[in-house]
């Protein structure tokens, strides 16, 4: 090599070798201080993607332990609530196996069931209270998850269900429901049951349901109604057709689904007020004592206002009022008018009485029974003419005093999956006399009186012949629902037997599900870990073979940087020459 002065090869040399020991060294110190041998795309793309993907399972695989662990936590807080039901079933077997016997008193036996029957409600509260993290478990409720699968414990990496999640079902473990283990409840409540809505026995709704939340297709405006034994005063069947009885009318809106249907009607009874004319015929020129047609009936909420009598009055402040204006109109034109006019309300007719419904269930605000408010001359004879009687309390008034209305569950709404995937429904009320207390009526003629005029049609499937009742309070539920008699402690021994071995199974099935959860987080535990060893394989570094790589790089290093400081000194070679 000729000595220049121009360029210094040698240094240019040192200086590259240097500098790529020093980006090798810089590698050894970032794969050293991380601990991970790939730290980006540029030291192994296809060991990225992979350990990427490693990653991900890895850490849906330590949350799927978390979900079977939680799973786990639920059947045990449910398994624990059945060992108590445990208990109670067998004293329930006890009580009755006493009250079998012919050494005890009609009285007695009467003792004896009201612990009987305390048993069983003790069974239907903590099956009905018994929740984890808010989610019901006893009351059958589990079983129309995922459209009666059961809850979903997810545990795997993807969507397959023969890989990723199984169901669990719980069963209904209450002692007085049909559904449940059918032991105890005493008779108190009358349930009416329909067949498939869409299947065989009823049909509704336009075609079979096999969703909550299936749409009642081609129901809008129809409805159904329900009568009531409300005041216990009725021990014929027929009699709750009457409108005194009627204690929910619920009309479908166009796109309501089954179950918002269900949700509607589970609010509570529809509020109601009863003005009572004590005129013979109801019509207006008897109810004012006048021939003219200048006073006013209203029934008030909030800021709805509705009138009977004076066609003056077609508007105060901005409200409804619904005025005749005709002496000889019946109390019938009232009801009329209120049918076609209000969004919020409907009404009937029986005799002279009217009744006002409001149209949804559930709480409403305060009513006023109003007085005319406008100074008209015939105000006091319209007062003592009209009462005003609040139908679920029995307060009366004449006028100007509010009461609090609705809300009062008299019936309640349920929906269970059958075998075929539709949906039956099922109405139960609650007993409060000897008869039957709950009838399902019709909407329109033929009901025992005409609701045609609140403008529903039929809800296919929901009329008497949709239903059947399969259980009258009268009839004593079940067998095993009471021990007031010999024969039927006898009967109750069979029936509690029954449901101890109901019981369980659904306990067994608890103890299968909790074991398989348990094997289910031991696999997930060794596949975690296998696949952990997996993708630190790939992305970890050997710190012993790094270590030594550096070391080499750190000497070569320091070599080069010598050998650059010679190379940079020896072009001065060249001034010896020049001197």
């Amino acid at each position: 090599m000729s000595l220049v002065i121009n360029h210094n090869l040698m240094a240019m040399n040192a200086a590259r070798n240097l500098g790529s020991i020093y980006s090798r060294l810089a590698t050894s110190t970032e794969r050293l201080s991380s601990g991970l041998r790939i730290n980006s795309a540029g030291d192994d793309a296809a060991g990225l993607a992979i350990r990427e993907l490693m990653r991900a399972d890895i850490a849906v695989m330590w949350q799927g332990i978390r979900n079977a662990s939680d799973g786990i936590s639920l059947i045990q807080t449910a398994e624990g609530a059945m060992a108590v039901i445990d208990e109670k079933l067998t004293r329930m077997k006890e009580l009755a196996e006493q009250a079998a016997t012919g050494t005890y008193t009609t009285i007695q036996r009467e003792i004896m069931n009201s612990e009987y029957i305390a048993m069983s409600n003790e069974i239907d509260r903590i099956a009905n209270a018994t929740e984890f993290n808010g989610i019901k478990m006893l009351d059958g409720s589990l079983s129309t998850f995922h459209g009666g699968q059961g809850m979903k414990i997810h545990f795997g990496t993807g969507n397959s269900a023969a890989e990723d999640y199984y169901f669990i079902t719980i069963g209904d473990v209450r002692a007085s429901t049909e559904s449940g283990l059918k032991v105890g409840g005493d008779a108190k409540n009358d349930i009416w049951a329909q067949g498939g809505l869409g299947g065989a026995a009823g049909g509704c709704c336009g075609g079979g349901l096999t969703s909550l939340n299936s749409v009642l297709t081609g129901q809008s405006g129809n409805g159904f109604s329900y009568g009531y034994n409300w005041d216990d005063t009725q021990n014929v069947d027929a009699n709750l057709d009457s409108p005194s009885y009627l204690a929910g009318l619920y009309r479908v809106s166009s796109g309501m689904t089954l179950q918002q249907l269900i949700n509607s009607v589970n609010q509570g009874t529809q509020a109601r007020v009863r003005l009572n004319f004590t005129s013979a015929t109801g019509t207006f020129a008897d109810i004012m004592g006048v021939s003219t047609s200048s006073g006013a009936v209203r029934v008030c909420l909030d800021d709805e206002v509705y009138y009977f009598g004076s066609a003056s009055l077609s508007t105060v402040n901005g409200k409804e009022n619904f005025a005749l204006g005709s002496a000889a109109q019946a109390s019938s034109a009232l009801v009329a008018r209120i049918n076609s006019s209000s969004t919020s309300f409907w009404a009937i007719q029986s005799g002279a009485n009217v009744f006002v419904f409001a149209r949804q269930g559930g709480d409403r605000d305060t009513w006023l029974a109003c007085d005319d408010g406008l100074g008209l001359a015939t105000s006091a004879t319209v007062l003592n003419r009209i009462t005003w009687q609040n139908m679920e309390t029995f307060a009366t008034n004449n006028s100007g005093t509010s009461f609090g209305l609705g809300g009062e569950r008299w019936a309640t709404m349920n929906a269970a999956q059958r075998v075929a995937g539709d949906y039956g429904v099922t109405l139960n009320g609650r007993d409060v006399g000897s008869e039957m207390d709950l009838r399902i009526l019709n909407v329109g003629s033929g009901a025992g009186f005409d609701l045609s005029m609140a403008g529903l049609g039929q809800l296919a499937g929901f009329d008497r012949s949709g239903f059947m009742e399969i259980q009258n309070a009268a009839d004593g539920q079940w067998v095993g629902a009471h021990i007031r008699t010999q024969s039927h402690a006898q009967e109750a021994l069979d029936a509690i037997q029954s449901a101890i071995e109901r019981k369980d199974i659904v306990r067994a099935n608890l103890g299968a599900y909790q074991n398989r959860l348990e094997n289910t987080i031991t696999n997930l535990s060794i596949m975690a870990e296998n696949l952990q060893s997996s993708e630190s394989r790939i992305s970890d570094v050997d710190v012993a073979v790094e270590m030594t790589e550096f070391t080499r790089n750190n000497i070569l290093a320091q070599a080069a940087v010598s050998m650059l400081g010679q190379a940079n000194a020896l072009p001065q070679l060249a001034l010896s020459l020049l001197q």
